[in-house]
């Protein structure tokens, strides 16, 4: 292999010879350059709209910590009324069917005890809460 012309060393009097400024009719850039130029806009625009987006579901996600908050205390009693409710119903039949009573309890009364049960558990937890706080969500 041959030894490559190194090239002429630049010194201070060719700085000072040289331009101030590039000619504007010639375009000396690559195109490359240009693609580059595109491609960093396209990516700026891009970043801007992911910052938004991220923004968005900052807020989606800190509605939904609120809502779980509100929702918690809520549920909560909720569940323990539910759950005595339930109880007395249970032990009081319980206690009708073991004739603990001195007077027989009419059926009508007993009925209205089981259905309103019933009533509390779907309309309570199936109804109010999914629908409040489900419906709330949506939003």
């Amino acid at each position: 292999m041959q030894d490559e012309p190194k090239p002429p060393e630049i010194t201070l009097e060719d700085l000072d010879n040289s331009p101030r400024t590039v000619p504007a009719g010639k375009s000396d850039v690559p195109v490359g350059i240009v693609d580059i130029n595109a491609a960093f806009s396209r990516v700026t625009e891009e970043n801007a709209a992911l910052k938004e987006e991220n923004a968005a579901l900052q807020t989606r996600a800190r509605t939904t910590e609120i809502l779980d908050d509100l929702m918690k205390p809520y549920a909560e009693k909720a569940f323990i009324f539910m759950c005595s409710y339930s109880a007395f119903v249970g032990l009081f039949l319980l206690m009708n069917a073991f004739g603990c009573f001195q007077q027989k309890v009419e059926t009508s009364v007993l009925e209205f005890l089981v259905g309103s049960t019933a009533v509390t558990v779907i309309g309570l937890v199936g109804m109010v809460l999914t629908g409040i706080f489900v419906g709330a969500r949506k939003n």
